[in-house]
């Protein structure tokens, strides 16, 4: 039984048929989010297997033959399925699998796509009830547009994330790999899902495209917009234009992050927390347009940063839980990972590799109140899933092994591998229902 049948029946997109050809991190992430909503995903990969199984080592990760963490992080519940397109017999069976697709993910090039005729235009006008989606790194107009592209070029450097996410005077940022590649997922995910509800009304398909660099713009609307009202970035925590929504140092070493955006009408409070009671009818820091043209905005971050110099972080934390202020501690990853309220909202889940043993996965974050939390099958070596799917179209023993051995498919040989379905934190405590077979 393939991964998808084992999961048939699951979520709002159940029944929902999604082929995926697709490398790398952002389109596959699409895949997944539509994969934890429920939809059959057959990804086709290269005979030589999707680029990101090679990277695991370079973001620090472990991989061996038969597990790959990394690869995991966006491959979850998917049939994987091994193809040369190039050739004849491999792209007859890849037009097999979209023959009755109801959803067509791609991120290849407009040129290496037309070329295999598999853009757009072509695929519309031999399936036109497909939705076809596209990740790019860059828009379909421009110079730009037949670029490559990564989220570490097109979205953390020239969409201005390297540059503006760091202090004032240091050095660019370095931000986590795939940070932009996911905000895409999640953005071209919601595209195709919006497609597939038109199509219920007219019948038709849709092309669906998304970039990278469209998605950092669009995450940064209101640094954008406040640049061009002279709010220059990068900014520095010491000149903030509201002191409130900040981070502070406590007498322990530890940074709070504080985010009060209506700044007058909690002034006087913030005051009184701080032990300013003197400073409540200052009329130069009183309110947000006063304290622009008076441009006392850094005497009053001094005033809160010698506040919090004096106590610790839980007293500090403690007068916002009273006082309801929005602030948190700022984590780092190993303070994500010992995170309860990460696991019991299942956006970290623990799953068990035979080598290294129990690892927390980062879970897409959209859940539906009938669906429940969603099951989660690891990925599996490249062409596991090939024989299997092509004898549901009809293809003997013989045919598959002809074109396998002429170079069309790629079939795996090894060892079965158990589909191990990993559940959230409270399904397996019984407090959260499973819609979903084990």
């Amino acid at each position: 039984m393939s991964t998808t049948d084992k999961l048939n029946g699951f979520g709002p997109l159940a029944g929902v048929k999604v082929v995926e050809l697709c490398e790398w991190v952002a389109a596959p992430a699409a895949v997944r989010c539509l994969s934890e909503m429920g939809a059959t995903v057959i990804k086709t990969e290269p005979l030589h297997g999707d680029a990101q199984r090679t990277q695991g080592p370079g973001f620090g990760c472990e991989k061996n033959d038969f597990e790959d963490p990394t690869f995991d992080l966006n491959n979850t519940n998917k049939d994987l399925v091994a193809i040369n397109l190039k050739n004849e017999d491999g792209m007859k069976f890849m037009k097999k699998l979209l023959a009755d697709a109801d959803v067509f993910v791609v991120n290849l090039r407009d040129k290496a796509l037309k070329k295999l005729g598999l853009d757009y235009e072509t695929i519309h006008e031999e399936f036109p009830t497909l939705i076809w989606a596209q990740m790019r790194g860059y828009g379909e107009f421009g110079a730009e547009k037949d670029s490559p592209g990564y989220d570490a070029v097109c979205w953390a450097a020239r969409g201005g994330v390297a540059n503006v996410f760091r202090e004032k005077g240091q050095s660019p940022a370095i931000a986590p790999q795939a940070f932009g590649d996911n905000n895409a997922a999640c953005m071209l995910a919601g595209g195709i899902c919006a497609a597939l509800f038109n199509r219920t009304r007219t019948g038709k398909g849709e092309k669906v495209v998304t970039n990278l660099y469209a998605a950092a713009i669009f995450a940064s609307d209101i640094g954008i917009c406040a640049q061009q009202f002279g709010a220059d970035y990068p900014k520095s925590r010491t000149d903030v234009p509201n002191p409130f929504n900040n981070t502070y140092r406590t007498a322990d070493d530890k940074w709070i992050y504080i985010c009060m955006p209506q700044y007058d009408k909690y002034y006087e409070m913030m005051m009184d927390i701080f032990g300013y009671p003197e400073q409540k009818d200052n009329p130069d820091t009183k309110d947000l347009p006063h304290l622009k043209a008076s441009g006392k905005n850094v005497e009053v971050i001094k005033w809160l940063e010698a506040a919090f110099a004096k106590k610790d972080f839980d007293y500090w934390m403690e007068q916002f839980r009273i006082h309801q202020v929005p602030a948190q501690k700022l984590f780092r990853f190993t303070d994500i990972l010992k995170d309860e309220e990460a696991y019991v909202n299942d956006s970290l889940r623990y799953v068990e590799y035979d080598e290294w043993g129990k690892h927390a996965l980062p879970m897409t974050p959209l859940r539906f109140g009938s669906a429940g939390d969603p099951p989660v099958i690891l990925a599996k070596p490249i062409g596991y899933h090939t024989k299997e799917i092509m004898e549901k179209y009809g293809y003997s023993d013989e045919e598959i092994a002809r074109i396998e051995n002429e170079g069309g498919v790629g079939v795996y040989h090894g060892e079965p591998i158990p589909d191990t379905i990993f559940k959230s934190e409270r399904q397996l405590k019984g407090e959260a229902p499973c819609t979903w077979e084990d």
